[in-house]
Formats: C-alpha cells, sequence, structure tokens
C-alpha cells in the first residue's frame, strides 16, 4: 500500500508546533484567569479576615473607652468614643489592605490617647486629693487651735503646763508640714498634735475638776470651823470661861481663809480637826469651871440668907473682879449695931472672913505663948455654919485665923476681944 504526501514533514512540524502553541496559549490564559481568580478570592478572603480582626479590635477599644469612662473626664470619653465609631465606619468601607493598613493606624493612637486620657484625669484626681487632704489638714490645725484657744491661758499653764507646751509644739510642726504641701508628710504631725491637744484638754479637765474639789473641801471645812465658832460663842458659858481659846479659834479661821487663798487647800481640813479637839477642850474646861463657879455662887447665896436669917443687912454678892468670872464673891453684911462681916467665896479653896466691931484680944495659949481671941465673931461664923450645913448641905470647916489657939475652949460673945482689924477665915 502507499501513499503520496501532499505536504512536507517541515509544514507539518510547523502547523503542528502552532497548534499547540495556539492550545498552550490557550490553557495558559484560562490557567491565568484561575490563577488570578484564587488570588482575588485570597486577596478578598485576606482582607476581610484582616477586616475583621481590625474591626474586632476597634470594638474591643470601643468597649474598653466606655469601661474607663469613670476613670475619664465626659468630653475625653466622648471624643474617643466618636473617634473609634469613625474608625469603625472607615474599616467596614476599605476595599483594599493597603486601605485597612492606613486606616488601622487610627486604633493605636486612640488607644494611646485612653491612656493618656486616663493618666490626666487620674494625677487630675489625685492632685484634688491632695487638696482636699491638705484641706482637711488645713481644717484640722485650725480646730485644734480652737480647742487650744477655749482653754485660758492661766488654766492652761495652772493645770497643765507641760502639756500646754508639748500641744503648741506639736501644732507648730503640723503647720510647717502641711505648709509643705504634701499631705502625706502632714499625717504623721496631725495624728501627733491631735494626741496632744486631746491630752492637754483631759489633762486641763481632770486636774481642774480636782483642784475644784479639793477647793470645795477647803471651803466646807472653813464653813464647818466658822459654824463651831458661831456655836462657841452663842454659848454663853464657854464664851464666859474660854473667851480667849475662841477668839484663838477666830483667828484660824482668818488663817484657814489665807490658805485657801494661797491654794493650800488641806490646811483649812487641819486647822478644822484641831479645831474640833480644841471646842471638846473648851468646853470640858467651861462645864468644869462653872460647876465650881455655880458652887461658889450657891454658897455665896446661902450664906447671903444665912447672916439675913440671923439678922444681917447683906448686900447682893459681887465679883472681886468684875472682869473675871473666876473671881471670888464678896459679901457684905451688917447688923443695927453696926457689927459687919465681909466675905470671900472663891470658885475654890477656903473661904475668907473679914469681921469688924467685934472684940478680939489677946491671951496665953494652953501650953504657952499667945493667941488671939475673937469668941463674939466666931460663935456668929459657927452658928453661920451650923445653919448652912441644916438647911443647905453644907459643910464647912472650923473657923481659923492667924494665931488661934487650937486648943482653947470657946467663951461667950461678952468676952470677946474688940480688934475689929483681926481677919477670920474658914475652910469650905
Amino acid at each position: 500500500m502507499s501513499t503520496n504526501p501532499k505536504k512536507t514533514y517541515a509544514q507539518l512540524e510547523t502547523e503542528r508546533r502552532e497548534r499547540l502553541e495556539q492550545d498552550r496559549q490557550r490553557q495558559a490564559a484560562e490557567e491565568a484567569r484561575i490563577r488570578a481568580a484564587a488570588a482575588e478570592r485570597e486577596r478578598l478572603q485576606r482582607l476581610e479576615n484582616l477586616r475583621n480582626q481590625s474591626i474586632a479590635q476597634t470594638e474591643a477599644t470601643i468597649a474598653k473607652i466606655q469601661q474607663k469612662s469613670p476613670e475619664i473626664y465626659p468630653q475625653d470619653s466622648s471624643e474617643l468614643a466618636k473617634r473609634g465609631q469613625n474608625l469603625l465606619n472607615s474599616l467596614r468601607g476599605v476595599t483594599t489592605e493597603y486601605q485597612l493598613q492606613n486606616t488601622i493606624q487610627e486604633l493605636p493612637k486612640i488607644e494611646q490617647e485612653l491612656d493618656r486620657a486616663i493618666s490626666r484625669k487620674r494625677r487630675d484626681d489625685e492632685e484634688k486629693k491632695r487638696k482636699a487632704e491638705l484641706e482637711k489638714q488645713q481644717f484640722e490645725l485650725e480646730e485644734l487651735e480652737r480647742q487650744i484657744a477655749q482653754i485660758p491661758q492661766a488654766d492652761a499653764i495652772k493645770f497643765d503646763s507641760a502639756g500646754r507646751t508639748a500641744a503648741q509644739t506639736a501644732l507648730s510642726a503640723l503647720r510647717t508640714a502641711i505648709a509643705s504641701g504634701n499631705p502625706q508628710t502632714a499625717r504623721s504631725p496631725l495624728n501627733t498634735a491631735t494626741a496632744a491637744v486631746e491630752q492637754h484638754i483631759a489633762s486641763v479637765a481632770r486636774n481642774r475638776a480636782q483642784w475644784e474639789q479639793q477647793k470645795a473641801a477647803a471651803e466646807q471645812a472653813l464653813g464647818e470651823l466658822q459654824a463651831l465658832i458661831a456655836g462657841l460663842r452663842a454659848d454663853p458659858i464657854a464664851l464666859r470661861w474660854q473667851t480667849h481659846l475662841v477668839d484663838e479659834l477666830a483667828a484660824q479661821l482668818q488663817t484657814g481663809i489665807a490658805a485657801i487663798e494661797a491654794e493650800q487647800f488641806d490646811k483649812p481640813a487641819l486647822i478644822l480637826a484641831a479645831a474640833k479637839t480644841q471646842e471638846q477642850e473648851i468646853i470640858a474646861t467651861a462645864n468644869a469651871a462653872q460647876i465650881q463657879a455655880d458652887q461658889r455662887d450657891y454658897i455665896a447665896k446661902s450664906i447671903a440668907e444665912t447672916l439675913a436669917e440671923m439678922g444681917f443687912f447683906v448686900n447682893e454678892p459681887q465679883l472681886e473682879y468684875p472682869d473675871h468670872p473666876n473671881a471670888a464673891l464678896i459679901l457684905k453684911a451688917a447688923t443695927n449695931s453696926g457689927k459687919g462681916i465681909s466675905i470671900s467665896v472663891p470658885v475654890e479653896g477656903e473661904v475668907w472672913y473679914n469681921v469688924d466691931g467685934y472684940s478680939k484680944t489677946t491671951e496665953a495659949a494652953v501650953g504657952g505663948g499667945t493667941a488671939a481671941v475673937c469668941d463674939e465673931a466666931e460663935n456668929v461664923l459657927k452658928e453661920m455654919h451650923d445653919r448652912l450645913g441644916a438647911e443647905f448641905g453644907i459643910n464647912m470647916s472650923e473657923v481659923t485665923w492667924e494665931g488661934k489657939d487650937p486648943d482653947r475652949i470657946i467663951r461667950e460673945a461678952d468676952d470677946l476681944p474688940s480688934n475689929s482689924q483681926q481677919q477670920n477665915r474658914t475652910g469650905n
């Protein structure tokens, strides 16, 4: 079998190559389209992913702005929220990654501005806190100074001088600390000053109360002393016999007044205690003296009544010394015949008689020597003694006188000597 080729081999080869090239071109174009489509899809997917990521980041930042809004000023919060929303809108409208990258550059700026806004407000808040604390510390200082000023200077020095100095020193240190402008520096001085002032106030109050209590006790003691003296002055017996001691107690009253003025508050109580002891002694002594005086008065009155019964004219008994209540009582008695007896009745001891107008002689004494004799006066006095014993219960001893013979028997009245100057006495 055989054929007759119309084209040469070279021609066939060329055509085939051209067809191959054309096929290749068509396939390459399709492949390029496929590659381009795949690349575009990848770019769009990447863009979408990046946009979604950027949007999420932006939304997180916007949420953070809202969350931090209490920490920043309202105008900053509003401005940052607006920028965040604008960024979010722009991100949603970008069509290329290049646009996206350029647009997303706003996000760190917003975040940085948020940090600055937080820091700015924090600094401002701290400054406000600082100023507020300084103002409070200044107020506390002024309040402490007012409290100190309410205590009179005299009371402060009198009742807590050291505390006053400590408080003033602490307040001075606090003023200096506040002036530094750092409230933290002033905290410790404020605590110290507050404690010093409170302690000073408490000490003054406590010491003043104690002082007033002591003064009141002293004044009460003085009042009791004054009442004691008034009681003694109202007691006629105490005043009669112990006037000088009552006057001495009255002088102690002035001593007590001076002691209170000198703030020697314990002294009036001591004076009062001594005065109470002395009061008992005054009363006891006065009562004893009055008993003796009553005995004297009773004896004198009894003698006066007895002599009157015996026919004598008797004068009212008089004190020998009117200014001395313990002086002897003097009685003067006389008869119509001119015979008289002067009698001295002391508060204690012997009763003395002085007879006048009675006969007195000197006779030989039993056993030798001489003795003064006054039988008539002795008989009168003996009768008086007997009556005193019988009527008044007063027992008188034997009448004696200087030079009397104790062994001589008394004679009748008409035998008595006539020496009117002879003084007779007897013990009661």
